[in-house]
């Protein structure tokens, strides 16, 4: 035996002979919990099964009644329209309120009404009632636009004249589907456009759900055949749902829930995650997603050795025994619906003394043997933890003094010695002024011109970085009254130029209303100081409607007929201190439209530019995200939703 070994031995030996007691009680401890554990088990697995059975059957016939009701919910709206013979937008309004759609049925994110259109001629009379929708490309023979929704609000406000029989296959089969049967019928798994959660940083998510439709047919004509049924349809009652509050709560009241799983597909056969309508815990249980190796004699091993040991049913692959499949049809799909026992599930009063049993007894003797060891591996965590807390702090404190040196030393340090220089030199020409020729005049004006452009420089970086420090307080703004109180500034500022300022009107916004200002002031600023060599100044506000029904988000503008600029350099165009005119054609210091640029980033949008050299610029922004448009594509160029995109954009 060599050294090495013969030394390990001995502290082996020396370790033992010190804790030969404990690992006796720890044996022993051990043995007592599996017998107990195992005599318990027994009775409790079949308990288990049975409980879990009612639990997943109850749980099936509550999700198939909430299906119900809400479907049933469009029979109750096609009833409105065979008691009226014309249902305007304030009854459609007044019928959801009736049923109190947002308290009653959380899940429905809108109700609408999908009208058909014959042609263009009748498309332009549905549109002169919807002002602002813009027609879809194309002439088709029939349209299905939304012509009522409710309730009103961020989310649903797209949905207005929008055509999904056009736009997404899903809901053109869906529809064709129940205008053919006269039921109402559901889509597969889609997603819904609906207000973010508490919290995010976004205004609108996209969410998991379907879309339910039912036919209304014209009363006065058959309807026996499925061609009869074609030439009266009217149009559909629709129904946006999200399946997150659709399925919510469903086990609600049950002694088992939440300790009970249960997957909802949206398929007859599988149960890829492509297929998944709704999961209650996010981690994926049944079919591709718990693909195990098979033959693995480590899993197996595991697994039987806790089945034996706790009696708790876990099966091979890790997951639990107890799981059930089960099916319900909703409005024309079959629905599949997986159910598996979470953990808790055998944490009852009969089904957690197995485990109990075991985990204590295994516990107790761990802990008698591991006390010491613990108390003083905490310890030295403990003191490594408090060491290194201490140094963040310190390195944190050191970073703050420095951020705070660094900005006393730019608003005082650097400033005072800029109005030394700037008085000295108006000293220097006001006293000396006689003893001095043109050239010397001429070189203490470029000093005092230089000394105060700097400090113009300073107070805009300083204003650049305030911009990014804070938090961001959204609220209700009124971007029409801000932008009117810019051009009012602007006009004082130069009474003496006849600027035209076109604002449009109701405009309204979810943001910082002081970041709000600061971005108009810097873009119609920019907007009155390049049309200075205009004799009739144009400057225009307000929002494309176009670039708004392509992007499916507000596309804001400011728009001028000014100097203009080269769009090959338009790259430079958001960058500090990056200017595209020279000092003496436009003053300026290159700050404000990074300015703007970091604001509406802020808000989650973007920022781009159209200009011809002398022939005026136009920025356009969005203040929220979700844009469905790539501003940077040539104009002639279709996007995925087939609109046309600016020739001259570029992204910011």
């Amino acid at each position: 035996m060599s050294g090495s070994a013969w030394r390990f031995a001995r502290a082996v030996a020396e370790h033992l002979g010190r804790a030969g007691a404990a690992y006796g009680v720890l044996m022993v401890g051990v043995a007592l919990t599996l017998l107990a554990t195992r005599y318990v088990s027994g009775n409790v697995e079949a308990q288990e099964r049975v409980r879990f059975d009612e639990a997943a059957s109850a749980a099936r016939d509550a999700m198939d009644r909430r299906v119900d009701s809400y479907v049933d919910l469009t029979f109750g709206a096609r009833g409105l329209f065979a008691a009226s013979e014309a249902v305007e937008r304030a009854e459609w309004r007044g019928y959801v309120e009736s049923i109190d759609l947002e308290g009653r049925y959380g899940g429905v994110q809108a109700m609408g009404y999908v009208s058909r259109v014959s042609g263009p001629e009748e498309l332009d009379a549905f549109e002169d009632g919807l002002p602002g929708v813009v027609r879809p490309g194309g002439e088709r023979a029939e349209y299905y636009p939304i012509e009522y929704v409710e309730p009103m609000n961020a989310a649903n406000e797209s949905l207005l004249g929008y055509d999904a029989y056009r736009e997404e296959p899903e809901h053109r089969v869906t529809m064709d589907r129940a205008r053919d049967t006269g039921e109402p019928q559901t889509t597969g798994r889609v997603f819904v456009l609906s207000e973010a959660p508490p919290g995010s940083l976004a205004d609108l998510a996209l969410e998991p759900g379907l879309v339910a439709y039912l036919p209304v047919y014209r009363q006065d004509e058959p309807q026996g055949t499925v061609a009869e049924r074609r030439r009266a349809l009217e149009g559909f009652v629709v129904c946006y749902i999200t399946v997150e509050e659709l399925f919510r709560g469903v086990q609600e009241g049950q002694p088992s829930a939440p300790s009970i799983d249960f997957e909802v597909y949206d398929d007859e056969e599988s149960f890829s995650p492509a297929h998944l309508l709704y999961d209650g815990d996010g981690v994926l249980r049944a079919g591709d997603a718990q693909e195990m190796p098979v033959g693995n004699p480590l899993v197996g091993a595991a697994a039987g050795a806790i089945r034996g040991v706790t009696g708790l049913p876990v099966g091979e692959d890790g997951s639990s025994d107890l799981n059930a499949l089960d099916s319900f049809g909703a409005a024309g799909r079959e629905w599949n619906v997986y159910f598996e026992a979470l953990p808790e599930f055998q944490m009852g009063e009969e089904g957690r003394l197995p485990l109990f049993v075991f985990l204590s007894g295994l516990g107790v003797s761990l802990l008698l043997f591991g006390t010491t060891y613990v108390l003083v591996r905490n310890r030295v965590r403990a003191e490594r933890a408090s060491r290194e807390l201490e140094d963040a702090n310190r390195e944190l404190e050191a970073t703050n003094r420095e951020l705070e040196a660094f900005s006393y030393s730019v608003s005082h340090d650097l400033r005072a010695p800029l109005r030394s220089i700037d008085g000295f030199s108006q000293i220097l020409l006001e006293d000396y002024g006689d003893e001095l020729d043109e050239e010397g005049k001429e070189h203490l004006g470029r000093v005092r011109a230089s000394s105060q452009r700097m400090g113009r420089l300073i107070d805009d970086l300083l204003g650049l970085s305030r911009v990014t420090r804070g938090s961001l307080r959204r609220e209700k703004v009124d971007f029409s009254s801000i932008a009117r109180e810019v051009a009012e500034t602007l006009r004082d500022s130069r009474p003496e130029r006849g600027v035209e300022f076109l604002i449009e009107d109701g405009l309204e916004i979810w943001g910082d209303a002081r970041l709000i200002r600061v971005a108009l002031e810097n873009l119609l600023g920019n907007a009155f100081k390049f049309t200075a060599k205009r004799s009739r100044a144009r400057i225009e506000f307000g929002v494309d409607p176009e670039l708004t029904w392509r992007g499916r988000v507000p596309v804001y503008y400011v728009r001028d007929n000014g100097a203009g600029f080269d769009m090959a350099y338009a790259g430079k165009l958001f960058g500090a201190f990056q200017r595209l005119h020279a000092q003496s054609e436009f003053d300026g210091t290159g700050i404000g439209l990074a300015t703007v640029q970091r604001i509406v980033h802020r808000h989650g949008g973007r920022i781009w530019a159209e200009s011809e050299v002398e022939e005026g610029a136009a920025f356009f922004f969005t203040l929220r995200p979700g844009l469905q448009l790539d501003p940077s594509a040539p104009r002639g160029a279709k996007d995925a939703r087939g609109g046309a995109k600016s020739e001259k954009a570029r992204a910011g």
